[in-house]
């Protein structure tokens, strides 16, 4: 009896001692983006889309991506905005003590992180070549195909590989 109470609060547990603010990893970032920022002479903005949060992984942590296309830095825009090859991407995962890893970079149009379903799902939006069009540098950007495509974890190699091709779908 006893392991199927417990197996029913480990949720409330971890939910009531699930950290308030993000790793000191995650808040770093944010600070060399707002540095960063302030260097080319802008002031960071309001930017509710920055950060996402959710476990990614499935230990019951919440893993955070950090999103520059959600960025806006104020009087230097284009020093740090999103280009024609899309805006730098970056997953932690969260460990022990409210701590956190950086395990996944890439540039991107977009993050579109989806909790519906059992488990929480993240999709990159990307072109070309990782959209499986295999002429992509042949031809007009214009002309390149472009896919929203999940990514999930791989605990073997610590970091997150893109699901197979025929799970990608139209960007939304």
């Amino acid at each position: 009896m006893r392991p199927l109470v417990l197996m029913l609060l480990a949720p409330l547990l971890m939910a009531a001692t699930a950290p308030t603010s993000p790793p000191l990893a995650v808040r770093q970032h944010i600070a060399g983006l707002h540095a960063e920022c302030r260097s080319y002479g802008g002031s960071p903005g309001k930017m509710s889309d920055l950060m996402k949060s959710a476990d990614l992984t499935g230990d019951g942590l919440p893993d955070y991506v950090i999103d520059l296309n959600g960025y806006r830095c104020d009087g230097a825009a284009s020093a740090m905005g999103a280009g024609q090859s899309g805006a730098a991407m970056a997953i932690f995962v969260s460990g022990p003590g409210n701590t956190a890893a950086k395990v996944y970079e890439n540039t991107v149009y977009g993050v579109v992180l989806e909790k519906t379903g059992p488990k929480p799902r993240l999709y990159l939006d990307i072109a070309g070549l990782d959209c499986g069009q295999k002429n992509a540098a042949r031809v007009a950007f214009s002309d390149i195909k472009s896919c929203s495509r999940p990514v999930d974890w791989n605990p073997a190699k610590r970091t997150f590989v893109y699901a197979p091709l025929a799970q990608a779908r139209p960007v939304q």
